[in-house]
């Protein structure tokens, strides 16, 4: 398995070499069944004066101009670790759990929660490369920093893959929008381009309240609680979001309106 974090590229930089006949960033407009060996799902390259955009696949249509959503819900449950790793381990084996036939390196860009079993301590860590494995087997992940704490088996442990691998386009389930994709994408399993209003960063928070998360994309706005948890719109303002309005904060524009020409609109 690969020990590599995903890429952030800047274009027309110092030492990138573009095309004579073609743009510096043309492949941003395309679209494919087949991965760019280049690029893993949650890289990232930023085009000046254009944007930022995360290499992404799709799990269903997705129409430019209108913002794609995450569903992807997570690759293992919560479970406990059967093997240990100590302090200062890149490594580790993710228990057997309920998933899928695992892939070399599918999980790359992806995320492990290590939850200690005793406080609310997590050790958050980035997925470099994972070995492959048969359904509901056990797998060892490269982790993109040592442990600080040991594991045990009182230990446990959830992952996901990056969640750039399965947007569509928004539906009346209101889930999070990721970004806007750069061009149509017609199916389902096609690599794209996803615009983005800054570089994705990632970490774990403790939730408060029920709603937050994917599948209560109404309350998809996160709120800072006064012990530093994070709540839905519900939970900390004390309201209840309508149907078909959401509370994810998206941008504003910046010329332009409705009526008229634009509205050109900036992500945030």
């Amino acid at each position: 398995m690969s020990k590599g974090t995903n890429r952030i590229q800047v274009l027309g930089s110092a030492g990138y070499v573009g095309g004579q006949k073609h743009g510096l960033w043309d492949f941003i407009y395309t679209t494919s069944t087949t991965r760019d060996p280049l690029y893993n799902v949650g890289d990232v390259v930023i085009a000046p004066s254009r944007g930022i955009f995360v290499y992404s696949k799709s799990s269903a249509a997705c129409i430019s101009g209108q913002g794609a959503e995450f569903t992807y819900a997570g690759y293992t449950a919560y479970t406990a670790f059967t093997t240990t790793a100590a302090v200062g381990a890149r490594t580790v084996t993710v228990p057997a759990a309920t998933h899928a036939t695992l892939t070399l390196d599918e999980l790359r860009n992806g995320f492990i929660w290590i939850f200690d079993g005793s406080t609310n301590n997590v050790q958050f860590r980035q997925i470099l490369g994972n070995a492959a494995a048969a359904a509901n087997a056990a797998f060892e992940v490269n982790l993109d920093g040592p442990l600080t704490e040991a594991v045990t088996t009182s230990s446990c442990c959830e992952t996901c893959q990056n969640p750039f691998a399965a947007l569509r386009t928004g539906t009346m389930n209101y889930y999070p929008k990721a970004g806007v994709p750069a061009v149509k994408v017609t199916a389902a399993s096609t690599y794209f381009w996803c615009q983005v209003g800054r570089i994705p960063s990632y970490c774990w928070v403790a939730p408060q309240g029920g709603k937050l998360g994917t599948t209560e994309g109404g309350y998809a706005g996160g709120f800072w609680s006064d012990v530093g948890n994070v709540s839905d719109a519900n939970t900390s303002l004390g309201v209840t979001v309508a149907g078909g309005r959401g509370s994810q904060y998206a941008g504003n524009p910046v010329c332009g309106d409705a009526d008229n020409i634009g509205p050109l609109f900036m992500l945030a």
